[in-house]
């Protein structure tokens, strides 16, 4: 009986153990499921991909970057409110140091993010330290992709912040707890090697995968569907966009990888990450909320507008830009063919807003907008009720970047600056008529959904810019020109890749703020660090807390350029 009763005991427990482990099997606790690294890895790779505030710009941190019109868009001059004289508080927009003017507390999170969005590069390094055979093999790629877009962020913190924690950072278990914050220029220069080592490997990698592997690879790749070659393009491209952003202040070693990045394949095609989900827009945690919700300050500037709209207030298929009419909506003026921008000179459009050229501020009623708009704002179709994709880089940005090459003489791009700046504009026109075609909303209004003008109405105003750029008497004068383009490329999509560039050409000029007689010509060079660096990191914090301000230049500024105003003296555009 003592005998049967054990059995039976050691045959229920065993029972019981072959149960419990059928419905582990069966259910995994995500609290101890650990799956194999083969698995882990590509899902860091695309956890970092697909990171809110990088690729996948975020609804809050828009919100809040549009603001009132006190942030970043609104001092670059790349979208604002109908300022008037009934906008007193814009009486200190001028206070850079203060922090009653310039606002870009929406931007410093970047900083954090920027740390705790990548840190599944060093777990990346740990988990295949330990793995051999083809799963190593079909593993490895994921570190240089996780590379590229680590090293993309730090670019971008760095131009946001100057010195940042670097060489210490981005290490795990085996880093410091306090990094040190590294000089920007070295920072640099292991962002550019490091796209450059990606770039070299990627092909190779991917030829010794699996079929599995490969298979892996496709279905994590939210960007470009497992097609390595577009990576390799596009690390390439950051690369010679960084070499030449450095060449001002570091011109050999810009040459030198100019001259090596010219050899290798640029993206032949715009590349973006179409949104993981379906939004109902304007809803959502996409940046195209903020938009959305703050649509009061997404006027077109002059800067943009009057470098698109020539002659007339009427769209002119020819002697005006093409991208107008899906960049910009109309006013109310002319039957809805007529464009016009918000000045910076406060005083002078208060006596038309006082004489009834008002505004519908929202995008939620077309024919309210259509109906009373005195001023025109970002297309609603193309951008806050659209399902807008992800920016990674574009056709036309290479163009201008070669473009500025070529007029440098920094490098051999094989065509002159004007050619590449006439390439830019066709290649920009196919990019926003795309855009604007991905969009649900006014399908069949031809104001808000325009037909794609003809290849040559396009040549014909691309020419019309070469034909002013190679008339410009100076290479400053040309500078104006290209960045003008770039402006009109990137405007309310790139704001902090904007803010970028004319913080490193002091071009396009702005217009001065004018309100009540006063006149105002403030520009922010950078933005602080978060507050609680001086508690966390407070030793190495303390040894840059001196470039902690507004007006600090970011160290890619060469010294001829600081010397350049950012403003026009007045309003007369040349």
């Amino acid at each position: 009986m003592k005998t049967f009763n054990i059995i039976t005991i050691m045959c229920l427990i065993l029972l019981g153990t072959s149960c419990k482990k059928s419905i582990d099997d069966q259910f995994k606790n995500p609290d101890s499921y650990d799956p194999a690294p083969s698995t882990k890895v590509p899902g860091l790779f695309l956890d970092m991909l697909t990171k809110q505030k990088f690729y996948y710009q975020d609804y809050g941190e828009w919100y809040y970057m549009i603001g009132d019109g006190f942030g970043i868009p609104g001092y670059c001059q790349i979208a604002q409110r109908y300022i008037t004289q009934r906008y007193d508080f814009f009486s200190t927009y001028d206070d850079v140091i203060g922090g009653n003017g310039f606002d870009a507390s929406s931007s410093t999170s970047l900083f954090g993010d920027m740390y705790t969005g990548h840190k599944g590069l060093p777990v990346m390094q740990d988990l295949l330290k330990n793995i051999s055979g083809q799963e190593l093999t079909d593993s490895k790629i994921y570190l240089n992709l996780s590379i590229i877009m680590t090293d993309w962020a730090v670019a971008k913190n760095v131009d946001l912040f100057n010195s940042i924690p670097y060489s210490e950072a981005f290490q795990g278990a085996s880093g410091v707890y306090f990094p040190k914050y590294d000089d920007p220029l070295s920072i640099y220069h292991a962002v550019i090697e490091g796209l450059k080592k990606a770039a070299d490997e990627l092909p190779g990698q991917y030829s010794q995968m699996s079929a599995n592997g490969k298979t892996t690879f496709l279905n994590q790749d939210l960007a470009f569907h497992g097609d390595v070659n577009k990576w390799v393009q596009y690390a390439n491209a950051l690369r010679l966009k960084y070499a030449l952003r450095i060449s001002g202040v570091d011109e050999a070693y810009a040459r030198a990888q100019i001259a090596d990045v010219l050899t290798k394949p640029l993206p032949q095609t715009d590349f973006t990450i179409a949104l993981t989900s379906k939004n109902d827009v304007p809803g959502g945690g996409t940046w195209l909320r903020g938009v959305y919700e703050r649509n009061f300050v997404t006027f077109i500037p002059n800067i943009i507008m009057k470098r698109m709209n020539y002659g007339t207030t009427a769209y002119e298929p020819g002697v005006d830009d093409p991208r107008l009419p899906v960049i910009a909506m109309p006013t109310k003026f002319n039957n809805n063919n007529d464009y016009r921008g918000v000045s910076y000179d406060a005083d002078g459009q208060t006596p038309a807003y006082n004489a009834g050229e008002k505004y519908y501020a929202y995008a939620d009623n077309l024919a309210s907008s259509l109906a009373q708009n005195a001023k025109s704002m970002y297309n609603h179709a193309t951008y806050s009720r659209n399902e807008f994709p992800n920016y990674m880089f574009s056709m036309a940005e290479v163009d201008l970047i070669l473009a500025e090459i070529s007029l440098k003489g920094l490098g051999s791009t094989g065509k002159t600056p004007s050619q590449h700046i006439v390439d830019a504009i066709g290649h920009s026109t196919d990019f926003w008529y795309y855009i604007n075609s991905l969009s649900t909303y006014a399908t069949g209004n031809p104001i808000m959904r325009p037909a794609k003008p003809s290849g040559a109405i396009v040549s014909t105003y691309a020419n019309l810019v070469k034909a002013k750029f190679e008339a410009a008497a100076s290479a400053d004068d040309k500078m104006e020109i290209l960045m003008q383009q770039k402006y009109i490329h990137l405007n309310l999509m790139q704001p902090y890749e904007l803010f970028t560039e004319l913080r490193r050409t002091h071009h396009p000029k702005l217009e001065p703020m004018t309100l009540n007689g006063k006149v105002m010509k403030p520009m922010a060079e950078r933005i602080l660090y978060p507050a609680i660096e001086l508690s966390t990191n407070a030793d190495n914090f303390l040894k840059v807390r001196a470039q902690n301000n507004y007006t600090s230049p970011i160290f890619w500024v060469p010294g001829s350029v600081k010397a350049l105003p950012y403003y026009w003296n007045n309003y007369n555009y040349q």
